[in-house]
């Protein structure tokens, strides 16, 4: 191949898509002035038949050693373009993409801004383009085997999905037992199923499944290969295992809510976390009502504070959690059947309810006079044998003072 990149610029209208909002013969008159390219056109569609054809061509006519297409998405034709190239005798690795079109003329309406803008997009995938070398597809042999890092619900799930599809599948799980972080829960969202009527069967069917092996009490400590053939050390098991693919369905970590000590938890008895609350349902399912009782009475008003340790910057957790809303409105309603007298209130930022029937699901628990108000809780702290959770109502404007029996 020749050392010295001789590059050809292909500028695509796209019909109106990219040409209504970018001048394409100016930004093909600017690609013809940048170094190594020895051909610049623009063409109506460059991924018809014919502006193919004059790539071709063009490969032949001018000695050329790099393409460059400025256009739509590489996600759309970077395989039509690179096909192109290599039926003309380019190493199709030597055909780039600029995108123009989603990332330049259909984000902008400024015509002269989003010109600009192009230039520079063709300028960088050209300077790129000069550095390229050519390169060969191989192929290598593939692992026909999985590993699963993970024992809760989404790995078992995920290693039965691999072993019902006749691979053999190694589900590493660093406790003594299957389920995960569901294991610890009462009922699910949105049905209310409890949560030993779904993992006893799935658990069975796991360890039953001949593709399956489960490796308790076991960690993985270290990963090396790459995709298709990797080796993989686990703590507790004497050889490397070799698998084609890993699934890592790691679960999550519980947030500690003494990170946040102006919410009174550890402090006060009437402030609990979810899980504990989880728990205490749970029991109460059992023995009665009288299990949710604090300093020795049956809560008349009970509280729901949503987003506590998420969506909160000086935390480093500014994202959503993601289960809070719904998992608020599973345990509020529940509270509601178990207590019809008491007043539940959630106090949260905004409800988001993912999943399918979640919202449905939420509807069901304002269907049961769950409350719902719109505030930050920025204090709570005691007053006799209640606790008052001090705040803004983020809809009025307006600070609150609001009494409760128990805070979750």
């Amino acid at each position: 191949m020749d050392p010295q990149p001789r590059i050809g610029v292909y500028i695509c209208h796209c019909g109106v898509n990219i040409a209504a909002t970018v001048d394409v013969k100016a930004v093909a008159e600017f690609a013809a002035t940048l170094p190594g390219v020895t051909v610049a056109r623009d063409y109506l569609y460059m991924c018809s038949d014919p502006g193919q054809r004059l790539i071709q061509e063009d490969i032949k006519a001018h000695n050329l050693n790099r393409v460059v297409v400025a256009s739509c998405s590489p996600r759309m034709h970077e395989p039509t373009f690179r096909g192109a190239g290599e039926q003309a005798g380019l190493n199709p690795y030597l055909v780039e993409m600029a995108n123009i079109r989603e990332q330049c003329a259909w984000v902008h309406s400024d015509r002269g801004l989003a010109t600009d803008k192009a230039k520079w997009l063709v300028a960088s995938v050209v300077a790129k383009a000069a550095r390229l070398e050519p390169l060969e597809a191989r192929e290598v042999g593939v692992t026909p085997e999985a590993l699963v890092i993970g024992g809760g619900v989404a790995g078992m799930t995920a290693a039965l999905d691999i072993a019902e599809a006749g691979f053999p599948v190694y589900l590493v799980e660093r406790s003594d037992h299957l389920g995960g972080r569901v294991a610890d829960l009462n009922r699910i969202f949105p049905t209310l199923e409890r949560v030993a009527d779904l993992l006893g069967p799935l658990t069975e069917r796991v360890q039953s499944h001949p593709n399956i092996t489960v490796l308790l009490n076991t960690e993985v400590t270290q990963v090396e290969g790459y995709v298709g053939n990797f080796e993989v050390t686990v703590r507790g098991v004497e050889e490397p295992l070799s698998v084609g693919a890993l699934v890592i369905a790691t679960g999550y970590d519980v947030f500690n809510p003494r990170r946040k000590p102006e919410l009174g938890y550890g402090q006060y008895p009437n402030v609990i976390t979810s899980l504990e609350m989880e728990h205490r349902l749970a029991a109460a399912e059992e023995s009665g009502p009288e299990v949710l009782a604090v300093n020795g009475r049956l809560p008349k008003k009970v509280a729901f504070i949503q987003c506590v340790g998420s969506r909160d910057v000086q935390l480093g957790h500014p994202y959503c959690s993601r289960v809070c809303c719904m998992y608020t409105a599973k345990q509020s309603r529940l509270v509601r059947e178990l207590l019809p007298e008491a007043e539940v209130t959630v106090f949260y930022m905004d409800v988001r309810t993912f999943a399918k029937g979640a919202e449905e699901f939420y509807d069901e628990a304002r269907k049961k006079r769950v409350l719902y108000r719109r505030g930050m809780v920025s204090e709570i702290y005691r007053r006799g044998e209640r606790v008052i959770l001090a705040g803004e109502d983020t809809l009025l404007g307006r600070p609150f003072d609001f009494e409760a029996d128990l805070v979750v």
